[in-house]
């Protein structure tokens, strides 16, 4: 099995945490949620700002899944670290020329526009291929509150896992063509991206 393989076979897992785990309140919760409506020029932009993350990672393969109300992007290449994402929404007030820390920026940015589809739950996981340093973060539905800790199970690579979307929440505030029969985020990655420089 190819690393990408296991990495999108491990995105349609449950999965669960090891016993370490933190529970935290958003910082700056207002200005977070105007961003949220106001940072992207079209809500399904999201999965562009999770492309560049991605790629800015390094990533070597990306593979983006939808299926209903599942939306589920995962690459290898790069990880997030725990501190990272324990603080994930802050970076969203990081300079654009900060590039050492883009790619955490581009998650966090997309993200927050991901929760503008109301989902259930979000699930991101990132290891660099040991228990370690393998970290799992949790958004649940209210967006209030963040769970970060340990996988239970060791991943080499990233993935973001988003369900219960609420797509027809924001159809109306789209300026994208729809292609027939695929959801919105295929319309913006057909559109934006163009010229990526992996598969």
């Amino acid at each position: 099995m190819s690393a990408i393989d296991d990495i999108v076979a491990r995105s349609r897992l449950q999965g669960g945490f090891s016993s370490q785990r933190k529970t935290f309140s958003l910082a700056r919760k207002r200005a977070i949620r105007k961003m949220r409506e106001f940072a992207l020029a079209d809500p399904y932009y999201f999965v562009l700002e999770l492309i560049q993350a991605a790629v800015a990672q390094g990533a070597s393969y990306i593979n983006v899944r939808t299926e209903g109300e599942t939306f589920v992007l995962s690459y290898t290449g790069g990880h997030f670290r725990e501190e990272e994402l324990a603080q994930l929404f802050d970076f969203l007030f990081a300079g654009k020329n900060r590039t050492d820390i883009g790619h955490v920026r581009e998650l966090a940015l997309g993200l927050n526009a991901l929760l503008l589809f109301q989902p259930k739950r979000i699930v991101v996981e990132s290891g660099d291929g040991t228990l370690r340093g393998t970290t799992r973060m949790v958004i649940l539905k209210d967006a209030e509150h963040v769970e970060v800790g340990r996988s239970a199970r060791a991943l080499r690579g990233t993935f973001v896992r988003c369900d219960g979307l609420k797509r027809w929440h924001l159809r109306g505030k789209t300026s994208l063509e729809p292609l027939p029969g695929l959801p919105l985020e295929v319309a913006a990655i057909e559109e934006r991206c163009l010229t990526a420089p992996i598969p």
